[in-house]
């Protein structure tokens, strides 16, 4: 599986860009070289934080705090989906040092760019260090970390067990999305707890970390919950994970759905497949490469169909 880097670290000023051209911004450079080997890149400046503008927009210090902290969130996310960290410290800030903290202590691979000699704190807190990009670049092209989808998921779902049955703060969708480049959308609506007509609900744990791991594998995009929802996204439309849902399949990028839930311990073992959609006879030919890529795996039934999950169902159809 190949790598993910995420980058951190001193942005280049407006005035800067404007008189001295985009080649000279770090991130611009880091982005291109590992893009052009088929790395991945998260650059945090790339997300546009829409869901804190209206926030931001209101009066008030404490205000500012919360969306502040909802930025921290993200920026820790974003890093959990990432094998390894750039960091640029030529312009040292809080930020980048609070991000570098994270990614060591999380067993990620954090490389640094900055003048020497560097601190006590940067030599204890990363794996390598350079005093120019390019060769920081090589550096993580040459001894990227190859992740193992296995152990990736595993401590990508321990990350999700903290938040399983934590509600999210004022302003924080209960739901994430990672956008990709094939027309897939793999959901996992009972990756944390839930609450369906006033009753606690487990989540289906692992399949989080798969519609994650399937897109990190295969490019598709993955819609997850993220905290515990007060209303089971399958069962009740009027939901922020179904509206976003709604978002994510108007764009026109999204030509096939997969849905991931588990299944209760009285009902048939193995696999459980069902198919919906305008036309049976594409239904039965999704359910047939199914059955016969999955066989091999687990004993697969096509017979049965948890009604509580039909409301979803006949709204993507």
């Amino acid at each position: 599986m190949l790598s993910s880097i995420y980058l951190t670290g001193g942005t280049i000023e407006h005035s800067e860009l404007v008189s001295q051209g985009a080649e000279f911004d770090w991130r611009s450079i880091a982005m291109n070289k590992l893009r052009k080997y088929g790395l991945k890149v998260v650059n945090p400046l790339e997300f546009a934080f829409s869901d804190l503008a209206a926030f931001e927009q209101l009066e008030g210090v404490e205000l500012l705090n919360d969306t502040t902290e909802l930025k921290v969130k993200r920026a820790l996310d974003l890093i959990d989906q990432c094998d390894a960290l750039l960091a640029n410290l030529h312009r040292p800030s809080y930020a980048a040092a609070m991000e570098i903290f994270y990614a060591h202590r999380t067993g990620k691979m954090v490389t640094v760019v900055g003048n020497s000699p560097f601190s006590p704190w940067v030599l204890s807190h990363s794996q390598a260090r350079f005093g120019d990009i390019d060769m920081a670049i090589n550096y993580l092209l040459e001894e990227q970390p190859h992740a193992s989808p296995l152990l990736w998921a595993l401590n990508y779902e321990s990350n999700i067990a903290e938040r399983y049955e934590q509600f999210p703060s004022a302003g924080e969708p209960d739901y994430q999305f990672v956008g990709g480049d094939l027309p897939v959308l793999v959901m996992a609506p009972h990756a944390t707890a839930y609450w369906r007509e006033g009753e606690f609900q487990e989540p289906d744990s692992y399949t989080g970390s798969l519609a994650t791991l399937l897109h990190r594998t295969s490019g598709c995009h993955a819609l997850t919950t993220n905290y515990c929802c007060v209303a089971d996204p399958c069962f009740y439309l009027e939901t922020p994970f179904r509206r976003a849902l709604a978002d994510i399949v108007k764009t026109g990028q999204v030509g096939l759905v997969v849905m991931l839930v588990g299944a209760s311990w009285h009902q048939a073992p193995g696999l459980q497949l069902f198919a919906a959609g305008p036309s049976q006879s594409t239904n039965d030919d999704y359910m047939n490469r199914l059955r016969l890529s999955l066989s091999s795996l687990e004993p697969v039934a096509t017979d049965s169909f948890d009604y509580l999950h039909r409301p979803i169902v006949d709204f993507i159809t």
